[in-house]
């Protein structure tokens, strides 16, 4: 089996060096094999969860060569994000240098840091230039719904137990039990296919997300059927047991509300709300089948309280503690980063979870606020996108809109938890949503209800001054 793997990613790379945009749909297609097959492999090498990584680096290696001016178009339509980038990698550089002189191996930590909080970025600029019209993206969003909504379809088999001794099911061949204990009952964390009920969780919610936005920007029966898939998705996101990434819908569909609201688009918020009604009414169907008594249920009833907690404790208050134990400096890149635990080397002992707790302990007072920085101007630079184009009305606006919902329901998510982060595919794809909704500012990509020059050169216009405005 490892060999299967090890054939696909050979393949898949190759395949993305001579059309490196088809790299993203092929990475898509990797993140949702690599788990089935490193279960039926003996030992299940931990190796197999990088399967994503060889493509992204022939992606990014080849946009790069194939591309003209690939840094610099997106340098000159987005200034401030590409002049905070700059400053963050210079504040980085205490960071870097701290972890790589803890011992022999310690430079190993601070290449998996620097590849950690690069990978997004990296993926960003490559997807600013992936498409060639907007068609593109909807291919591509369908691509990844199409191909996940299939492989989130092991949490219904899982959770019923019609193949209880299946390998690929669960976490057993993981060597893993994992349950949330609650006084009087435990709940089972579903995983279906894939490794972790995390990773479940993220897929499922993506595709019930990422399915809407084509539902609202769809015509007829296609309408109905993506519909259908963003149902099927919301309900693997109930049995995955992983309450914060069930809270990723509706922060996408608050984000989303707000989002036209501000362009003045306020019918289109609720046209979402009507669409996101079956995904809502087959959760309810779902609790019917499962019984009032479904630990599952039980779970997300009776704990939703908890997460405002979760985010004051691990979002705000760990950067206290935080500060306190490793000073102004932190500990160094790399030495919280998911995944740096196998890197046998000698480095001080961490316990920060939560992607702030994880920044500061990380980069330091001087890297945090540098990162913190780069967020904000690539939040204004995806804002005011998307309100450009809504307000022009052009062909991409409900894509922008849905997507940078969804990248704020990630950002949210990370506040609590960066564990997620651990998987490069899942890191990656959040950098090409966000590269994506950027890129609709280029002047081949717009067009609406008004086509002429004038209006193409209007909108290109505006998105450039919101770039000098600090976007």
């Amino acid at each position: 089996m490892p060999m299967l793997l090890v054939a696909m990613v050979a393949l898949f790379t190759l395949m993305t060096a001579g059309r490196w945009r088809s790299g993203i749909a092929l990475m898509i297609v990797l993140a949702a094999v690599q788990d089935p097959i490193r279960k039926l492999t003996p030992e299940t090498p931990g190796w197999m969860t990088l399967a994503t990584t060889p493509v992204f680096a022939a992606l990014i290696v080849m946009s790069l060569l194939r591309t003209r001016r690939w840094w610099s178009a997106f340098r000159d339509q987005y200034r401030a994000i590409s002049r905070q980038l700059r400053i963050l990698a210079v504040l980085c550089v205490p960071a870097a240098l701290i972890s790589a002189t803890y011992s022999a191996g310690s430079w190993m930590l601070t290449l998996i840091g620097a590849f950690s909080y690069s990978v997004i970025f990296l993926a960003l600029v490559a997807a600013f230039h992936q498409l060639r019209h907007v068609n593109d993206l909807r291919r591509l969003l369908a691509w990844y719904c199409v191909v996940h909504g299939i492989a989130i379809s092991g949490a219904m088999l899982e959770y019923s137990g019609a193949l209880p001794h299946w390998a690929v099911l669960g976490d057993d061949a993981l060597g893993f039990n994992w349950v949330r204990m609650h006084a009087g009952y435990t709940v089972n964390i579903v995983s279906g296919f894939y490794r972790s009920g995390d990773v479940l969780g993220w897929h499922a919610a993506t595709v019930c997300m990422l399915s809407l936005v084509l539902a609202q920007t769809g015509h007829g029966t296609r309408r109905w059927g993506w519909l259908m898939l963003a149902a099927w998705a919301a309900v693997a996101l109930i049995l995955c047991g992983r309450r914060k990434m069930v809270f990723l819908v509706p922060v996408f569909l608050l984000a989303a509300i707000w989002i036209y609201w501000q362009a003045g688009r306020a019918t289109k918020a609720w046209s979402l709300l009507l669409l996101f009604a079956l995904p809502a009414a087959s959760v309810y169907l779902a609790g019917d089948l499962l019984d009032e008594e479904s630990n599952q249920l039980r779970y997300y009833s009776e704990t939703s309280y908890q997460t405002l907690d979760s985010l004051e404790t691990h979002g705000f208050a760990s950067l206290a503690d935080t500060y306190r134990q490793s000073g102004f400096f932190g500990e160094g890149l790399g030495t919280a980063t998911p995944g740096s635990h196998h890197v046998k080397v000698d480095r001080p002992r961490v316990w920060q979870e939560s992607g702030t707790s994880r920044v500061l302990v990380e980069l330091g007072v001087p890297g945090a606020l540098g990162l913190g920085s780069v967020m904000i101007a690539l939040g204004l630079a995806l804002f005011g996108v998307v309100q450009q184009n809504l307000r022009s009305r052009n062909l991409g606006a409900h894509y922008g809109a849905g997507m940078f919902a969804c990248f704020v329901a990630n950002i949210g998510s990370l506040v609590v938890s960066g564990q997620i982060l651990a998987d490069p595919f899942i890191a990656s794809f959040l950098g090409v949503l966000a590269g994506l909704t950027l890129s609709l500012a280029r002047p081949e990509l717009q067009g609406g209800d008004s086509r002429t020059l004038e209006h193409q050169r209007a909108v290109v216009a505006a998105a450039r001054r919101l770039s000098g405005r600090g976007y």
